[in-house]
């Protein structure tokens, strides 16, 4: 009977992709007496080509999802200093917060409060905005994974995951409930940052002036998340060696407006995940941002702010941050933002960049895409010296999803 109900199953696949062959060529349906002693074999060839060329998931229990999403863009830059140096050029880059990446998902149902899953994403930046330098058009980045854990969830008692996730503080600092965050959120728009940080004898790897927000982000961790409360979600972390964070994050509403947020503290005392090199000392952070939209004007503002202490530093170092703006549905396209922005960073040497900008990020509904431009000015000084240096910095271009 299992033989007859699978062959019965495949022959009326077979009648259906001859049927519907048929009607799209705009020919006769074929009577019985047509079938030539062939035809049924080709249209099973067929079949089993389709088979075996079609996406599965690896079995029944757990789902599988595959997302991504490809953005790039074009960025003019512009440098001098107070020693009379000055250099520009034009790169096609790679934003760093929001690159090209793809990912699986999945997840499967154990009882009905609990369900188990996985999450694994990876990402390619040829030339990352915020690696490129004066004498390299391709940056430093190379192929990584962003995700690669499991997980147990249960609406009673909440999620837990084990392996390469986030941190409790990932992306703590860069909530914002419009879209201005693909065109220059507090990371997305640091576009040139390794050429900031060479300028003040930082080196080119990145952590120069204006390149940091505090985040662990992805780590080799077990994370918990609390269910929803109220809008208020608790989320801890621990792992490598040795890293622990926790957060508090609140979304909801009140009225027309919109409110989205979160605080977050970790210590960080793994020398090869702090500063890159082994045996560096200790760091503690603390993170927090608050964004809030009113929804019948689409008026938005976001401020963000941090801090991070470490032996090593000379002092702290500091970073604050706003981006405010109108998200509306100017035109049938999609919703346009409109946004400016302001904010200032000063590191452990006293070195300083205070900056300012504005940008325009247009969604194309029908195409998932986002076109995007942003500009930012700074003002960059060297602690304990009287260098200065003027940089500014135009990105422009889309990210599509998939």
């Amino acid at each position: 009977m299992r033989y007859q109900a699978s062959w019965l199953s495949r022959f009326t696949t077979v009648l259906a992709l001859g049927a519907g062959s048929t009607l799209a060529m705009g020919i006769p349906s074929a009577s019985a007496a047509d079938f030539g002693g062939d035809c049924c074999a080709d249209l099973e060839e067929r079949v089993a080509e389709l088979e075996a060329t079609t996406a599965r998931k690896g079995n029944r229990k757990v789902s599988l999802t595959i997302y991504g999403q490809v953005t790039s863009g074009v960025m003019f830059w512009d440098f001098e200093n107070s020693d009379g140096i000055s250099e520009d050029n034009v790169y096609v880059v790679d934003p760093q917060t929001s690159g090209t990446r793809f990912g699986f998902k999945g997840k499967a149902k154990i009882t009905p409060d609990y369900s188990a899953g996985y999450h694994l994403e990876f990402q390619y930046q040829a030339a990352d905005a915020t690696q490129v330098t004066t004498n390299s058009d391709e940056g430093l980045d190379a192929p990584e994974f962003r995700q690669a854990h499991w997980y147990i969830q249960s609406k009673t008692y909440g999620k837990v995951r084990v392996g390469l996730a986030d941190t409790a503080n990932s992306g703590i600092a860069e909530i914002n409930l419009s879209k201005a965050n693909i065109a220059d959120g507090m990371s997305s728009s640091q576009a040139g940052g390794a050429i900031l940080g060479a300028a003040f004898g930082d080196g080119t790897t990145g952590d120069g002036v204006g390149l940091t927000n505090f985040e662990f982000n992805r780590q080799n961790v077990v994370r918990y998340d609390t269910p929803v409360f109220g809008g208020f979600i608790v989320s801890a972390a621990y792992g490598e060696d040795d890293i622990w964070d926790v957060a508090l994050r609140y979304a909801g509403e009140i009225g027309t407006f919109k409110i989205a947020g979160g605080i977050a503290y970790g210590e960080n005392s793994d020398g090869s995940n702090v500063f890159g090199q082994l045996n560096d000392p200790a760091q503690e952070v603390v993170n927090g941002t608050i964004s809030i939209m009113e929804t019948t004007t689409g008026l938005y503002a976001t401020a963000s702010a941090g801090q991070r202490s470490s032996d090593a530093f000379i002092d702290d170092e500091s970073f604050w941050f706003v981006n405010a703006g109108i998200e509306q549905k100017f035109i049938p396209l999609g919703k346009t933002t409109l946004f400016g922005m302001v904010g200032e960073f000063q590191d452990d040497d006293n070195d300083s960049a205070y900056y300012y900008g504005g940008g325009l990020v247009q969604q194309l509904d029908a195409a998932a895409m986002e076109l995007f431009i942003s500009y930012r000015h700074y003002d960059l000084e060297e602690g304990g010296s009287l260098e200065e240096a003027d940089f500014d910095v135009v990105v422009s271009g889309a990210r599509i999803k998939f």
